[in-house]
């Protein structure tokens, strides 16, 4: 599981996590959350200078870039745990 909060109108950022993350979709559940929107209001209180932010399972991974070495390993300890 992985939730990925962004603001997908006008956010250079968040397309281009967007577009690292696609090598990936086979092995995650990409959930966007688009902070934009009226019934994400708690998130933009959070997150509107920091997008895109980035979790995996519930663990924070990286904030307006992606870290893809964290991203990685973190992946490879959850697949080992399943």
């Amino acid at each position: 599981m992985k939730s990925f909060f962004a603001n997908i109108c006008g956010c250079t950022l968040c397309h281009e996590v967007i577009e690292e993350l696609s090598p990936f979709r086979e092995r995650i559940n990409l959930d966007v959350v688009d902070i934009s929107l009226k019934e994400n209001v708690k998130f933009l209180r959070l997150y509107r200078h920091d997008i895109p932010v980035i979790f995996l399972n519930g663990h924070w991974i990286s904030e307006h870039r992606l870290n893809k070495n964290l991203f990685l390993r973190k992946l490879e300890e959850i697949e080992e745990n399943r």
